[in-house]
């Protein structure tokens, strides 16, 4: 009997973090006993689905009005109740529906409930009304401070019958939004638990240093950052991998979300303005095992994105953080790299060199050090994985 299970996740957005997360758990659910059909449910279908290979249905409903009252209230509301239908018709297909791995539960600084959260609280919805078991796996959060935003998550919450977070803090938030975790499942990230994992080059000790930019979020929780957050960064950034050139280092600005395209050609151009040799290139991976084979070999690496930072860490590799985010904190504290971490708002270039010369030193250890995390890591998302799938086996669902 073919078990059909829907991935629900914003998919095909060209961020390989997402997309990687969700071919994991494709990978875990195809590489079990039972025989499962996977269909992705995505705001972008067609590009889901030539990514991960897998069906592609849109996870939302067709709306094809422009009118002068496109954006109004009473038009998001119109749009939200049609969302719904059309997930309650779709749901009862499925003998399954997950959320595989990604930052779902993610609302930036405590803004207003949108995108992703309302989609979760959606199809749970759905799911609930057609009876159909709702899962989040590993799925990430972030803390929460306005009430309405509390609410959206212990409502969501409330309807998936297997609730796991790949870290503690997403696990905490959703405590504090009033809702039972004492049976939730505590796991790593679910990359982490990639059967096969790649060594670090032999020449990685000399290897270049790898440098990966984001499109800085606000610092104030905003949908958006300012014109003045996004030219400090940008600034502070071109003058760092300047600093890094000026002293001979090879440097790879490596990419690992479409968003951040722009800015990383913008901090390349400027900290190459005026050298006439300068050995820097621009890397744009299209998937996770190309950002991989981009690392392997590398010295350290310098980012932001999370899954940059997790692809860092399954090639052993150190990396200083520029945290925008808990997540990036948390991973940072878990490998033991705390201490080599800046603030993307208020880092310096010579803080930031003084941070990547300070991991250099002890490199070897470090590497160690990651490598034992990421084997440990690997195991607890395993099991993690395990008791999640039994939970769905005591409701009749087996994968």
């Amino acid at each position: 009997m073919t078990t059909r299970v829907a991935l629900l996740a914003e998919l095909g957005v060209s961020s390989i973090g997402n997309d990687a997360s969700a071919a994991q758990v494709i990978g875990m659910l195809e590489a079990g006993p039972g025989d499962v059909d996977v269909t992705i449910l995505s705001r972008e279908p067609a590009a889901a689905q030539k990514v991960l290979g897998q069906p592609a249905w849109d996870a939302r409903a067709a709306w094809t009005y422009r009118g002068p009252l496109h954006a109004s209230g009473v038009a998001k509301v119109v749009r939200l109740a049609l969302d719904l239908m059309h997930l309650l018709r779709i749901a009862g297909r499925f003998d399954a529906i997950i959320v595989p791995g990604t930052g779902a539960l993610e609302a930036g600084h405590g803004g207003l409930p949108r995108g992703t959260l309302l989609s979760l609280l959606l199809a749970g919805v759905a799911a609930r009304c057609r009876r159909t078991p709702y899962v989040w796996l590993a799925v990430g959060g972030s803390r929460y401070t306005r009430r309405l935003t509390r609410w959206t998550v212990r409502a969501a919450a409330a309807t998936a019958c297997v609730r796991s977070y790949r870290d503690v803090v997403t696990l905490e938030a959703v405590r504090s939004a009033g809702v039972d975790t004492s049976r939730d499942v505590l796991m790593e990230d679910v990359v982490t638990g990639r059967a096969s994992v790649p060594s670090p080059g032999p020449g990685a000790a000399d290897g270049p240093v790898v440098v990966s930019v984001i499109d800085v979020p606000s610092a104030s929780g905003a949908a958006q950052a300012t014109d003045d957050e996004r030219r400090r960064y940008r600034g502070e950034m071109s003058r760092f991998v300047a600093a890094l050139l000026d002293r001979g280092e090879r440097v790879h600005v490596v990419v690992s979300d479409a968003a951040d395209v722009a800015v990383a050609r913008q901090v390349v151009e400027e900290a190459t303005r005026d050298k006439a040799s300068a050995t820097v290139t621009l890397r744009v991976p299209r998937s996770f095992d190309e950002l991989l084979r981009e690392l392997a070999g590398a010295r350290a690496v310098v980012g932001s994105r999370f899954h940059i930072l997790i692809a860092a860490a399954l090639n052993s590799i150190p990396f200083v953080a520029v945290e925008h985010a808990d997540k990036v904190g948390i991973l940072s504290e878990d490998l033991g790299l705390g201490a080599y971490r800046v603030g993307v708002h208020t880092f310096r270039p010579e803080e930031l060199v003084g941070s990547l010369d300070a991991l250099l030193d002890k490199r070897d250890a470090l590497s160690r050090d990651i490598r034992s995390w990421i084997d440990a890591a690997r195991e607890q998302t395993l099991q993690g994985y395990d008791e999640v799938l039994a939970r769905l086996a005591s409701r009749g669902v087996t994968t």
